[in-house]
């Protein structure tokens, strides 16, 4: 007690208020508490008590039962009521408990002592009121402290949720959008495009794909200067968005060049009617920079969904061609792309019989592509990648069929073979003692819509007899497949990462420009599209971006891997970036089972340029 004393009391003004009608037990109380360290106050009545309690924080105050005017119960209740903090101890004898027993059960009595007291256990028992009140006080105190600083933990993080979402605005402005004229980019114009190809399979529409860049531009350039080019620009991109709907885009995809994407079509008229519109509003109203009327016209290609393409590469280099046609024509017109109503058909419908029969004679196959941990130089892992062995075409590589694969559904049942294949190799690899032996695995928007995916996947595992929570298999999803149905997609992913699956988001960059998917989705790794490092070290703008996407991902715990590294140069500038692992030709080009078994066991084999 005495330590507690100490403790809590040192610093802390201790007042004693002893109240009583006879001076003598107020002298006999006195002498009894003078050298415990109290300040000893006395009043004669329950009135003049209530007064010095007014007028001093009395810590304890010791009252007596019988007095005039006002009972110590009366006098202690109103203590209570008026000074709920004082610890209130009444003295009376022993006829008297009954009086007080309704008090005491009540709270407003802390101790009560029977006269005469006896005085080692008052000494002790005031002392330990003193503590008590003292603890409350410290105890308050440390709650407001822990209020305080709540308060600022919660300012903190606000501040803290701010900066983040601002740095999500920066980057993905950086990522998906010109800075000149404040158009989508080219990445995010794929991307559109790419939205807009799913929605017209899924409508029955068409899409038209416009490619044009501005008529002897670099005149401009050459006569006025490159400030007022890039004025002219701005204004040619506000021009371009007031002629199109707002489910429409308008991209700048290079120096003065531009994409439209006109979506919901019904006929290629539509497309023409937009076309003119946009090269009659040029060639009629010249463009104000500064002093100068500066008159530009437009050369415009034109290719339409699904006819001349049916995936984002093919509809845009033809609307290019087309564009190209409408240079030799003479400019300032706009040309289809040729051919759409004969040869792309049948070249497609061709395809997909061949298709259709390589599933039925099981002609595809994997192939596996390491992926190399930075800091131990060792295979991280293999991506597996499709291949269709074709008797009339050869080895064919995934970019000339799976586009065809996913608009018929045919990836269906394809990338269910995918997946049996997988499993299958990673239990061989496992049986063998592999290492690392890890098979990531692409995913296609079909397969993940299919119902109950995630008891799909998990029944051909168990079908392999391969245990999911050995991480054995990783699943690539693509941000787009993962925003399509995002309420969906985080169950069937919480499901499958349950299991012990993992998943990494492929193409990172070039999909959604929407960050918040990597808090609600179990993500462990992002892959930095190809496109971004192709251009690595020299362009700084790739630079920016790839630096932006480690530190996005480093900064949410995930693992960071780049693809198609092919130079050493390449290599250097990422791992001094940071980048956990990479995958490329720079250590190996996709290749069959039996030669990433080889790999797997003599991971020298790929010669690994990592002293770059």
């Amino acid at each position: 007690m005495q330590l507690l004393n100490a403790t809590l009391g040192a610093a802390v003004e201790r007042i004693l208020l002893l109240v009583d009608d006879e001076e003598d037990v107020i002298a006999s109380l006195e002498r009894l508490l003078r050298y415990d360290g109290y300040n000893i106050l006395h009043a004669n009545s329950g009135r003049q008590g209530l007064e010095m309690l007014a007028r001093h924080e009395v810590g304890v105050v010791i009252s007596d039962q019988r007095m005039p005017e006002m009972s110590g119960v009366e006098f202690l209740s109103q203590v209570k009521e008026l000074y709920p903090e004082t610890i209130r101890i009444v003295l009376s004898g022993s006829a008297d408990f009954d009086s007080v027993k309704e008090a005491i059960n009540q709270g407003a009595i802390y101790k009560f002592f029977s006269k005469p007291w006896d005085n080692e256990i008052l000494r002790v028992d005031v002392m330990e009121a003193f503590w008590r009140q003292e603890l409350a006080h410290e105890k308050e105190r440390l709650l407001q402290e822990i209020q305080v600083a709540n308060d600022q933990l919660a300012q903190v993080n606000v501040e803290l949720a701010a900066t983040m979402e601002s740095k999500d605005v920066q980057i993905e402005r950086i990522a998906h959008y010109d800075a000149l004229t404040g158009l989508p980019n080219r990445v995010l114009f794929f991307d559109r495009l790419e939205q807009e190809i799913a929605r017209a399979h899924r409508d029955n529409h068409m899409v038209a794909v416009m490619s044009f860049d501005l008529d002897r531009f670099k005149q401009v350039n050459d006569s006025y200067g490159h400030p007022v080019g890039d004025q002219l620009l701005q204004v040619v991109a506000g021009r371009l968005t007031s002629h199109v709907r707002a489910c429409d885009t308008v991209a700048r995809t290079a120096g003065d060049e531009f994409g439209v994407v006109l979506t919901g079509l019904k006929a290629t008229h539509d497309a023409a009617e937009v076309a003119q519109k946009i090269l009659d509003s040029f060639s009629r109203n010249p463009i104000s920079v500064g002093d100068s009327a500066i008159f530009i016209t437009l050369s415009m290609g034109i290719s339409i969904y699904p006819f001349d393409g049916l995936n984002t590469t093919t509809l845009l280099k033809n609307a290019e061609a087309a564009q190209h046609q409408a240079k030799d024509e003479g400019r300032n017109n706009f040309q289809f792309y040729a051919g759409h109503m004969n040869a792309t058909a049948w070249q497609r419908l061709n395809l997909e019989t061949e298709l259709r029969r390589a599933i039925e004679r099981d002609e595809f196959t994997l192939y596996y592509q390491p992926k190399v941990d930075m800091e131990s130089a060792k295979i991280a892992g293999v991506e597996a990648l499709l291949r269709w062995q074709s008797p009339e075409r050869g080895l064919v590589t995934p970019g000339e069929f799976i586009p065809l694969l996913e608009e018929t559904g045919l990836i269906l049942p394809v990338g269910e073979w995918v997946l049996r294949a997988a499993c299958k190799q990673a239990r061989a690899w496992q049986a063998a003692g592999l290492p690392n032996a890890n098979i990531a695995v692409n995913l296609s928007s079909l397969q993940f819509k299919q119902p109950d995916f995630a008891g799909l996947v998990l029944g051909i595992m168990k079908e392999s007899d391969l245990d999911p929570a050995l991480g054995m298999i990783e699943i690539e999803l693509t941000e787009s497949l993962l925003m399509s149905n995002a309420d969906g997609a985080v169950d069937t992913l919480n499901k499958l990462h349950d299991a012990g699956i993992r998943f990494s988001i492929d193409d990172f960059g070039t999909g959604y420009s929407s960050l918040s998917y990597l808090k609600r989705f179990p993500i462990s790794s992002l892959k930095i599209d190809q496109s971004f490092v192709r251009d690595l070290p020299g362009d700084r703008n790739d630079e920016a971006i790839v630096a932006a996407i480690i530190a996005l991902g480093h900064s949410l715990g995930l693992r960071i891997i780049a693809e198609g590294v092919e130079m050493t140069t390449q290599l250097s500038r990422l791992r001094s970036m940071g980048c956990n692992e990479m995958q490329g030709y720079l250590f190996s080009r996709p290749v069959s089972a039996a030669e990433m078994m080889y790999l797997l066991q003599n991971d020298e084999s790929l010669h690994l340029p990592l002293e770059a």
